[in-house]
């Protein structure tokens, strides 16, 4: 699926024409578009099995991984954690943050 043309720019969404964004009937504040780098992994929760694995700066990259990496696990209970450097061998001693990620779109601390 295509991203909308707005969503390529580093100008707000108001700012290309675009609609301000709603949820339950609430105008959401205007923010910049960012591209973050995420350097990721996916686990099964419950076995600690890897899942997958990324180097990323689109989280539609880690949206699309974390429903294949559904589809191809389905009794995972797959959680994410977010590194602060890629999965090389050479890379420092990572520190870690946990963020588990409930497929109804809801994120919850782990």
């Amino acid at each position: 699926m295509p991203i909308p043309d707005w969503m390529h720019s580093h100008l707000t969404p108001q700012a290309t024409g675009h609609q301000p964004d709603v949820w339950n009937g609430k105008t959401l504040l205007e923010r910049n578009v960012t591209h973050t780098n995420l350097n990721y992994r996916l686990y099964d929760r419950r076995t600690g099995t890897l899942l997958s694995f990324n180097s990323t700066n689109s989280i539609d990259s880690l949206v699309t991984d974390v429903l294949r990496t559904r589809d191809e696990n389905p009794t995972a209970q797959i959680t994410a954690v977010e590194y602060d450097g890629p999965a090389w061998p050479d890379a420092a001693p990572a520190k870690t943050s946990r963020l588990r990620i409930n497929l109804t779109g809801r994120k919850k601390a782990a």
